[in-house]
């Protein structure tokens, strides 16, 4: 399908689905059905939620040990001026 004839579903729509299936645990085609939505894009959405949730997962980790890396810098300097 060409991207230009591709549907477009609010954004609302696509969390409230991932969270049907995700934290209901109800089965994709079920949803799929409920919501008018195919069970394919349901699916796509579930996948790339679960990609974006790991890639931020990994930020987070990143993120956590240049601050500890951080705070051990600056207490040797905090030591440095006590001493």
């Amino acid at each position: 399908m060409n991207m230009s004839n591709a549907r477009q579903y609010p954004v609302d729509l696509q969390r409230q689905v991932i969270n049907e299936v995700k934290n209901h645990n109800r089965l994709l085609s079920d949803v799929a059905k409920q919501y008018g939505v195919s069970a394919k894009t349901v699916y796509q959405w579930v996948r790339s939620n679960d990609s974006r949730q790991t890639e931020n997962k990994g930020a987070i980790v990143s993120e956590i040990a240049y601050l500890q890396q951080k705070i051990a810098q600056l207490s040797q300097q905090l030591q440095a001026m006590a001493s």
